[in-house]
């Protein structure tokens, strides 16, 4: 980014309403987790972790978005990533992908919803992370309920590094993120 200066912090205490807020906009009920569970002791050092995307200018910031990663020996997972509406479209999104990219050496994967004629957002979104890289992995994945009452939800697979094993990204997905046991 040339004019903005993105920050990518640690849950920053007065910005937390504000991320909760954009989380629950962003993402349906089926897509996302108790907001509480971010702000927990990561188990194993693996996630979730969330982080707030500030903007710098000066010695202020301002509240620009979150993403959620999970690391993994074999990769790491961004489990949500979003930015407030009024600040999308000026590559916030691939600042953040490209960042946590740079210097990680393991692959990316994420989840996407299967594009469709009635959801033209999903079908931006796929194509803001083709332009970044992604392709489909598996595009039968399926994403367990995140808990009781919710459905399971059919979703594309994707990663930013090809040969990547589905089978074995959807065994700790399932197993790790969503308490799947096999």
């Amino acid at each position: 980014m040339t004019e903005l200066d993105l920050k990518i912090r640690k849950p920053v205490p007065k910005w937390l309403g504000a991320a909760e807020r954009l989380y629950c906009d962003a993402f349906p009920p089926e897509e996302r987790r108790p907001f509480g569970q971010f702000l927990l002791e990561p188990s194993e050092k693996r996630g979730p972790y969330l982080h707030t995307l500030l903007l710098s200018k000066g010695i202020s910031d301002k509240f620009a978005g979150i993403v959620t990663t999970w690391q993994f020996d074999d990769f790491m997972y961004i489990e949500h990533l979003a930015t407030m509406p009024a600040l999308r479209g000026n590559g916030i999104g691939a600042h953040v992908v490209n960042s946590l990219r740079s210097g990680l050496g393991t692959p990316l994967v994420l989840e996407a919803e299967h594009p469709s004629a009635g959801n033209p957002m999903a079908e931006r979104r796929l194509g803001f992370y083709r332009r970044l890289g992604f392709e489909v992995i598996d595009e039968n994945y399926i994403q367990p309920p995140y808990g009781p009452g919710l459905a399971s939800v059919p979703l594309l697979l994707l990663s930013d590094t090809p040969g990547l094993d589905p089978a074995k990204v959807t065994r700790t997905l399932h197993s790790q993120v969503y308490g799947v046991n096999f």
